[in-house]
């Protein structure tokens, strides 16, 4: 698949490269190291994503390329569509994105679906960023410090600082050898780790006060609603993080955050530690992902989704 994948980039001359909805460090990240390699090449790219970028990642080199309105399509040879397990994944252009002749998708999660016939998937690997450094080590292409600080800001936020089962010894090469191309782990950490803003901790405060803990404090679920982010001021990016902190309980083996995504409709995200898989929670309610970082959608009123989620989880209420 790996030559493939060379055979698109060479033949082609317009690009477009997106991910999902909401994206994350790892889809960022992966999107503005391929638009940084293509636009190396003498080759024309696009990053699209139907939503803004998290301020978080605006240090990013090539942050401000990217745009968050798609016109025509007609002009693109091709598509690299990134992080996603299904075309859906991107938003509401997903038709008009799927009609481009060429579709390349590279992921890494369990779930993947085939919308594209050229699929690179590794379920092992840490990150799609991860999965981008070994196609780039395959086809030799020359690893600027701008590419290795985007692919390096991939694997660290998709592996919660190397921290996830994810993590694993071409992990650590990988990120050696973006470390060895230019990437400052040190600069990078704390762009992310931080800078958050003042509202941000304050919305931390008041989500932690909804904690609630079941199965003598195995599963701690939190929730986050839009009135609660309307008072403080805060954005959907602001509850990053989040169901990590319930992690972080001694003794929790199920982290869950139910965040509000609308009136009646919530995205739940699942963390787990050891052999805990919430990808098989995630499963039985439509999402996917990993075995200790997985997500599903499940639409209700507050208590109800709850009671959903726990009896999914087989929490006895």
């Amino acid at each position: 698949m790996f030559d493939d994948i060379a055979d698109v980039i060479y033949s082609s001359t317009t690009f477009l490269i997106t991910s999902h909805v909401r994206p994350d460090g790892d889809a960022v990240g992966s999107e503005l190291a391929l638009y940084h390699v293509l636009r190396d090449m003498g080759k024309d790219a696009v990053v699209y994503n139907q939503d803004k970028t998290p301020a978080v990642y605006g240090f990013l080199p090539g942050a401000g390329a990217i745009v968050h309105s798609l016109d025509s399509v007609d002009g693109f040879d091709a598509v690299f569509v990134l992080d996603c397990s299904d075309i859906s994944r991107v938003g509401n252009d997903q038709e008009k994105i799927g009609s481009i002749g060429k579709i390349v998708n590279i992921d890494h999660h369990l779930s993947v679906g085939t919308f594209s016939k050229i699929l690179l998937t590794d379920s092992t690997a840490s990150s799609t960023g991860e999965m981008i450094h070994r196609l780039l080590k395959k086809m030799k292409v020359p690893i600027t410090a701008d590419i290795a600080t985007n692919l390096y800001t991939a694997i660290l936020t998709d592996t919660g600082s190397f921290q996830y089962s994810n993590t694993g010894g071409d992990t650590f090469r990988a990120a050696a050898d973006l470390v060895e191309r230019g990437a400052d782990c040190r600069e990078i950490a704390q762009n992310i780790y931080e800078a958050k803003p003042a509202l941000q901790i304050r919305l931390m405060g008041r989500v932690l006060d909804t904690l609630r803990l079941y199965e003598g404090e195995k599963v701690g679920l939190i929730y986050v609603t839009q009135e609660m982010l309307r008072e403080e001021d805060a954005l959907p990016e602001h509850t990053e993080g989040l169901v990590d902190m319930v992690r972080s309980i001694r003794g929790v083996e199920i982290a869950v955050c139910c965040y509000e995504v609308s009136e009646g409709r919530f995205k739940i995200s699942l963390r787990s530690k050891g052999k805990t898989d919430v990808a098989r929670i995630a499963g039985k309610l439509g999402g996917g992902g990993h075995m200790n970082a997985s997500a599903c959608r499940v639409e209700g009123e507050l208590e109800t989704v709850v009671r959903i989620v726990l009896d999914t989880i087989g929490v006895s209420q």
